[in-house]
């Protein structure tokens, strides 16, 4: 098991546009990570993942006090 950082395109934007959002999960491997991240609600489900990278643990408990959604700013 690892964690992970996954960061993906948030929908609702309009047509094409999109916002980063990043997630931290614990998963059994990177692919594992980028299956759950396209399972969360606002993702677009159809389109790539745009990142994703192993983080310690110290920084996956840092990420996580805070929900991704409330930590993503709309522009």
């Amino acid at each position: 098991m690892g964690y992970y950082f996954v960061t993906c395109k948030h929908g609702h934007h309009g047509r094409k546009k999109f916002q980063p959002i990043t997630f931290a999960f614990l998963a059994t491997n990177a692919v594992h990570a980028m299956d759950l991240a396209k399972k969360m609600p606002g993702v677009k489900h159809t389109q790539p993942v745009l990142e994703c990278r192993e983080i310690p643990y110290a920084e996956y408990l840092e990420f996580r006090k805070k929900s991704a959604y409330e930590r993503f700013e709309q522009t």
